[in-house]
């Protein structure tokens, strides 16, 4: 898809093994027929390089010199050993260096790019932002010219991301979200999902989602009282979400309950949690 007259930024979904709903992980390349870079490279198959090739042949883009990855899951990361006869310049941030160079093992060349770095790509300016939560180390390119955020899995384009302790940081993530709401946006390029274009719309949904979320643990500790997480998960979800997406859920309300721990609201013995 077209998006401003010097560059293509195209959505390239790539089948994976991730959560339910999704079975596509989003790649997404920008650039035009002189220069072009790739940001995620999802699963490590064949299938992932075969997918992202045919849309560079087919939108006329030169082959990607560097990649950006946003993070370092599975369903983003490897798949970069697809592309070592490229030898692109790989690119994360610090915070996730380490995860990043386990999960594309054995490729060991990596550079790191901090928040608020600018990438050139085919004269027009990348803004890198470091936005942790997901993962600590979690970048988001934004493109102000074609105000496009790529935004990895800090947004999905159906319900939300999780978020799993140690790695995952729910205060962390609130205000990566806050950010990101001040950014002048026509559209969201999620980690999973269609193109978001309500960006706004998105963002604060996520947000009423993850406080609301918060404010129904506090209530079913005052109720309740000495609850583990995975008995609150139980009571919060009641069979209503897929089996497989259980465990994601349980970490998403540890990371509320590490949340509630910094700010004094709640207290923990062992793995039960009480309102304070």
């Amino acid at each position: 898809m077209q998006v401003g007259h010097k560059i293509k930024i195209v959505q390239v979904p790539v089948p994976t093994p991730t959560l339910y709903p999704h079975t596509t992980t989003n790649c997404y390349l920008i650039g035009n027929e002189n220069e072009s870079l790739l940001v995620d490279a999802g699963y490590d198959r064949k299938e992932t390089r075969d997918k992202i090739v045919k849309a560079i042949n087919e939108n006329n883009l030169a082959q990607p010199r560097a990649v950006v990855l946003t993070h370092s899951h599975r369903d983003h990361a490897p798949g970069v050993r697809q592309f070592c006869d490229w030898a692109p310049t790989v690119y994360c941030h610090e915070d996730e260096k380490q995860d990043i160079l386990k999960a594309i093992s054995p490729i060991t060349s990596i550079s790191c790019l901090q928040d608020g770095a600018t990438l050139q790509i085919a004269d027009v300016d990348l803004t890198i932002i470091h936005g942790p939560g997901h993962t600590a180390g979690h970048l988001n390119v934004f493109i102000p010219s074609e105000e496009v955020l790529l935004a990895g899995d800090n947004i999905i384009a159906e319900g939300t991301t999780w978020i799993g302790p140690p790695e995952g940081n729910m205060s962390d993530y609130m205000q990566t979200l806050n950010r990101l709401k001040q950014l002048k946006l026509a559209k969201i390029g999620p980690g999973h999902g269609q193109w978001v274009l309500n960006p706004y719309e998105q963002i604060e949904f996520v947000l009423t989602r993850r406080l609301q979320r918060e404010n129904q643990i506090k209530t079913l500790l005052k109720k309740y009282n000495q609850q583990t997480a995975t008995q609150l998960t139980e009571k919060i979800y009641e069979n209503t979400i897929h089996p497989s997406v259980f465990f994601v859920a349980t970490k998403t309300i540890e990371a509320h309950l590490i949340k509630l721990l910094t700010e004094d609201a709640v207290i923990q013995r062992g793995i039960h949690y009480s309102i304070k």
